[in-house]
């Protein structure tokens, strides 16, 4: 007689990795796979695409009475405008964009009994919840990043420095990345707890608060921010300082680096407490 061995799912670093790998990959494919995820973005890239033209040609033909010759802006100060303008209105399309896209994941496990599987794992939720993460966001990163670039390439081509590519790519960095990153952990923590709706809604209105001029106040203008109110005028410096525009506003590089780490600190915790989210949803549910 033969005997079938028993296989079970491994333990340990590798297994660890394994399943962070597998579930990694499994979010990539499903978003690039969905139709909707590419009209999103195809649409954010095309509004931001017309904003970045618009501003790249008037700041290239400035009229004598423009605000910006009345202030003696300089080439620099004009790059640093330019910079300002493309990721500003980036960062709010684009995080927006992301968080409504990776809004739905958790509630679409659950429906489908993913999450009864991933519990089942000698891992449980842990490298589940690392893999959904990593995963959403690099689906979201690639698509953002390319429609970015090509914005910045736009702008050469209509007749601004090729070194202005280097700041497009250090702003990304330095103001996309960082709250991207914090918008996409909240939206997964948010969709562990809250229905579909509260979160589509919610979160919206809690983003284009804290990107738009309402953001300036209470506690937009917290060192949380994920605008980028703390980092522009550190990184790229502008002959009019923002605290003429906003009175009583300070910043300097030690509170735009924290403004950074708090947003990275942010999705960090975020993670935690999805994780803790999930395990307490799986408590409830066995003592009921």
């Amino acid at each position: 007689m033969i005997t079938i061995p028993r296989v079970g799912p491994g333990s340990g670093l590798l297994a660890a990795v394994g399943q962070i790998w597998a579930t990694l990959r499994a979010e990539i494919t499903m978003q690039w796979r969905r139709w909707g995820f590419w009209v999103a973005f195809a649409c954010a890239t095309a509004l931001l695409l017309l904003l970045t033209i618009q501003a790249a040609v008037y700041l290239l033909h400035l009229s004598p009475t423009s605000l910006y010759v009345r202030e003696h802006y300089t080439p620099e100060d004009l790059n640093n405008t330019m910079i300002y303008g493309t990721t500003a209105y980036g960062v709010m399309f684009f995080g927006l964009v992301a968080a409504l896209l990776v809004v739905d994941r958790m509630g679409r496990d659950r429906h489908l009994g993913m999450l009864e599987l991933q519990r089942a794992t000698p891992q449980g939720y842990a490298c589940y919840v690392l893999g959904k993460f990593l995963g959403n966001y690099l689906a979201v990163l690639v698509p953002v990043l390319l429609s970015y670039l090509l914005c910045a390439l736009i702008t050469i081509f209509l007749g601004w420095p090729v070194a202005l590519l280097q700041k497009f790519l250090l702003a990304f960095l330095v103001v996309f990345v960082p709250s991207s990153l914090a918008a996409v952990g909240l939206t997964l923590l948010l969709a562990s707890f809250l229905s579909l709706r509260v979160v589509q809604v919610g979160f919206s209105l809690l983003w284009l608060y804290f990107n738009t001029g309402l953001g300036r106040f209470g506690i937009g203008a917290s060192i949380f921010n994920p605008s980028g109110l703390y980092v522009y005028p550190v990184f790229f410096p502008l002959t009019t300082p923002m605290s003429t525009v906003y009175p009583g506003f300070t910043t300097s590089m030690q509170l735009a680096l924290l403004n950074i780490v708090v947003l990275l600190l942010t999705a960090i915790v975020a993670l935690g407490l999805t994780y803790g989210s999930l395990a307490f949803r799986r408590y409830r549910e066995e003592g009921a």
